[in-house]
């Protein structure tokens, strides 16, 4: 995978690192606290390098380390915009659009630049949607509505 520009002197690091997240000495456990808190907890220690685009999602969806991962993401949406991460085709599409407004880091709002390239690269690729999708016709209602939404936010629908 390319790494973005954006992440040349953080791609070696891990989210832990540099979110400066401390576990002192605490081990999350699948028994104790579950797979999901277990996979977040196992992913944040790898370097960013070495994640792969499901662990990209992954992480996306738990809001974890937005501002190195998002620019990823759509790095590897670039060449396949509906494509499967681990879920289903046009997951990290959806996950993406899902990033609250309210979370830690403000994602949306504080990355202007981000977002306007997210919603033109949704506009190139708005006429092949029902084509890449097919029979998820559920998904393409709720990305059409959601990127109304998202890259026009006086958008009510």
């Amino acid at each position: 995978m390319k790494k973005p520009k954006s992440l040349n002197k953080n791609y070696m690091r891990s989210i832990c690192q540099l979110e400066g997240w401390d576990w002192k000495g605490e081990t999350i456990t699948v028994e104790d606290d579950g797979m999901t808190a277990y996979r977040c907890y196992k992913l944040t220690q790898k370097p960013i390098k070495d994640l792969s685009p499901a662990d990209i999602y992954f992480l996306i969806t738990q809001e974890c380390g937005l501002p190195y991962l998002v620019p990823m993401a759509l790095d590897l949406l670039q060449n396949d915009f509906y494509a499967e991460m681990e879920d289903f085709k046009g997951d990290l599409v959806l996950a993406l659009l899902q990033i609250s407004d309210d979370n830690k880091y403000d994602y949306w709002p504080s990355h202007p630049v981000e977002k306007a390239r997210f919603c033109e690269m949704y506009k190139s690729n708005q006429q092949n949607m029902e084509e890449a999708l097919g029979y998820f016709g559920d998904i393409i209602k709720i990305i059409r509505r959601r990127f109304d939404k998202f890259c026009d936010p006086s958008n009510t629908k």
